[in-house]
């Protein structure tokens, strides 16, 4: 995987800012479900980026444009990804877990395989999205009953027209069960 210089600008320590959408797009996940995944792959996951929060899989140019996987996000056409410097496979910064000279992964396997690792998702959310506090947001205070966070679950990503997740947010909850759930 190599990417056309014309559409790479040179980013600090060596790494390029590079247009998705070109030579290839990118699946961005947050790292713990991002290594599960790479796991889950093997040998088939195709060049993978890590940064301290976050996993990118390179996958074919425009394969991502449908993407609807929950807590990840594919990058085309109006997405930049850091690339790492070439030969960089361990942190600080952005590294290459797998390294850019593999094939591009396959985006269906990637699909199947974050899906797996999320397992089953809950049919609808409990989660008044127009009522939640900045705390709820960042993560503070479960996003069902407003408590302390202590142990905690993620409930998914979500995303809403007005309010304070009108980008793709990530809520957590009471673990293992919130009393603001109906019981099971």
């Amino acid at each position: 995987m190599s990417g056309d210089s014309s559409t790479e600008t040179p980013g600090f320590a060596e790494t390029r800012i590079a247009a998705a959408g070109e030579t290839w797009d990118a699946v961005r996940t947050n790292r713990f479900l991002g290594l599960q995944a790479v796991e889950r792959l093997g040998s088939t996951a195709g060049p993978v980026i890590v940064e301290p929060t976050a996993v990118y899989f390179l996958v074919p140019a425009g394969s991502t444009r449908t993407w609807d996987v929950p807590q990840s996000t594919g990058l085309s056409d109006t997405h930049y990804v850091v690339l790492p410097a070439q030969g960089k496979t361990q942190p600080p910064g952005p590294y290459w877990l797998l390294p850019p000279r593999r094939p591009l992964g396959n985006t269906d396997d990637l699909r199947r395989a974050l899906e797996a690792v999320q397992g089953p998702r809950p049919t609808e959310s409990n989660v008044d999205l127009a009522s939640l506090t900045v705390d709820q947001i960042k993560g503070f205070t479960c996003a069902l009953c407003g408590n302390r966070l202590y142990a905690d679950r993620p409930l998914g990503t979500f995303t809403t027209t007005e309010g304070l997740c009108t980008e793709p947010t990530e809520l957590w909850a009471c673990a293992p069960t919130c009393s603001a759930l109906p019981p099971r």
